[in-house]
């Protein structure tokens, strides 16, 4: 599965918004141009996990997060991506896949 980087600028871009983090500080603080700041937020650029892991610690943002929408230090990590794929299968499917997450559900 390709990387949506369109979704991971869009969330980089609202979480620097919502900090009050002008793209000139948030460039600087990184280490890049507000012109590559603004392509990564667009979507318009494929940039490094290393860049993107330095943005993140400017933004105070989990990388995970960034990748998936999904903030995976919360207590209900990866519901919404669970119930997204399981609504996802073709009904034939499902007990099937319930089956396998009763199993998995009791591993220790």
């Amino acid at each position: 599965m390709p990387l949506d980087y369109a979704a991971i600028g869009c969330r980089l871009q609202a979480r620097r918004k919502e900090l009050g983090i002008t793209q000139e500080d948030a460039a600087e603080r990184v280490g890049i141009t507000v012109v590559y700041l603004s392509k990564i937020e667009n979507g318009r650029v494929h940039p490094t996990l290393d860049l993107l892991d330095r943005l993140c610690c400017v933004l105070e943002y989990d990388l995970a997060r960034a990748f998936t929408g999904v903030q995976t230090t919360s207590p209900d990590y990866g519901q919404e991506q669970v119930l997204r794929l399981f609504n996802a299968c073709a009904p034939r499917v499902k007990p099937v896949v319930m089956h396998l997450l009763e199993q998995l559900a009791t591993l220790t």
